[in-house]
């Protein structure tokens, strides 16, 4: 045996000794010391799947939510999960368990349900059509889940199915009913983590109307020590509306997004900023025509302890379209091509009361302007729900 064959046997034997140690220190609840021997285990092979599992669950032992997140999704990812920190943590954690049982399938489940209400605020839209200050109680619903498996030493294949849906008490307003999928591909590069497959969803609009979105889409991750993340991606999707007077809405979309994510307070908190920009291609003669966008967004996250979260998040779009819109006025002068900014607001604390059961009281603020004021629009939303993950 050469000295490349010697040197390569050394590093996967230090690699095997100092995993297996990680495993009995998580075992025994030694997670200072299982991090220690996982991130020795990640220097003989940075691309080890197990290595970054374990250094994940060591840091969530350790109530470093942020930190033990950024090193669950180097290796897996799941889409639809809820913004706070501590169900992430724990979903992950729970597929990371079952991968070192030995278990060929992972999966997790949830439910959730509650009351809320929605208020239409005062707008240039209100102020003309009336409506302004209407309230509206509604009934939340939402369950789902989520699978992990491995496709080979390295790949991770991870699939999400969510369903939400609300009723309103006011029969004149329609209620919301909406189907969310994913389907993704991931594995490690090092610190790194690529990964790309196909989302979408399916949407109730009204009037037995639906809304069908799906697409394929990419994304790598780049890691930055226990506290730095800069993910890059890219989808191309389509928006269908199959029939009915919508149908004209349909279009086909590219989009780019850049994000970092920052841990910080010992892995308590996480801060992320994100950006995006993108074009759609109207393909059913929509009025406005194609359109282009960009926007900015961010998320703060903070566990105040093991069973309180904190979070808020914003987000930005300004959307210009190509073409003018005649239905709007009658005075060609006055022919406008539309231009909207979208603000949106949200927040929420989660107490986490009884082992898989959470209380979690939200709410949600959406500010639209346009330059045509007949498309003006704002909403208040708040509820209160419990949730039960398994």
């Amino acid at each position: 045996m050469g000295a490349a064959g010697i040197a390569a046997n050394a590093v996967a034997a230090s690699d095997e000794a100092a995993l297996a140690r990680g495993k009995e220190l998580l075992a025994a609840s030694e997670y200072a010391a299982a991090r220690a021997a996982f991130d020795e285990a990640l220097k003989a092979d940075p691309n080890s799947v197990a290595a970054h599992l374990g250094l994940a669950r060591a840091y969530y032992g350790l109530g470093e939510y942020s930190r033990a997140v950024l090193e669950f999704e180097a290796v897996l990812r799941f889409d639809n999960l809820p913004p706070d920190l501590l169900e992430q943590a724990a979903t992950y954690d729970k597929a990371a368990a079952e991968y070192e049982a030995g278990r060929a399938l992972r999966a997790f489940y949830y439910a959730e349900t509650g009351i809320g209400n929605y208020r239409e605020n005062s707008s240039t839209a209100t102020d003309i059509f009336g409506g302004a200050g209407d309230h509206d109680t509604f009934w939340p619903l939402r369950v789902g889940g989520g699978l992990n498996t491995d496709l080979t030493e390295r790949h991770s294949l991870n699939a999400t199915l969510d369903y939400r849906f609300r009723w309103y008490d006011d029969s004149d307003r329609r209620n919301d009913s909406d189907w969310r999928w994913s389907v993704n591909l991931s594995r490690p590069v090092d610190d790194d983590n690529l990964r790309f497959g196909m989302r979408g969803r399916v949407s109730y609009r009204g009037d037995g109307q639906h809304r069908n979105d799906w697409g394929v889409f990419a994304a790598y991750g780049l890691g930055f020590g226990p506290n730095d993340r800069v993910t890059f991606g890219g989808e191309v999707r389509e928006r269908r509306y199959p029939r009915g007077p919508l149908r004209e809405r349909t279009r086909d979309i590219a989009e780019f997004t850049a994000s970092w994510t920052h841990s910080l307070a010992n892995g308590r908190t996480a801060l992320t900023f994100g950006a995006n920009l993108g074009q759609e291609w109207a393909t059913q003669d929509r009025p406005d025509g194609d359109a282009s966008f960009w926007g900015a967004n961010g998320e703060v996250d903070h566990t105040f302890s093991d069973d309180l979260d904190a979070f808020f998040w914003w987000s930005y779009v300004n959307e210009g379209f190509d073409d003018e819109r005649p239905d709007f006025t009658t005075d060609p002068d006055l022919l406008a091509v539309r231009n909207d900014d979208l603000w949106n607001f949200g927040g929420g604390v989660v107490w986490r009361f009884a082992a898989g059961w959470s209380l979690r009281p939200t709410f949600e603020y959406n500010w639209e302007t346009s330059n045509i004021p007949e498309l003006a629009y704002s909403s208040t939303e708040l509820w209160l729900t419990v949730r039960k993950s398994f």
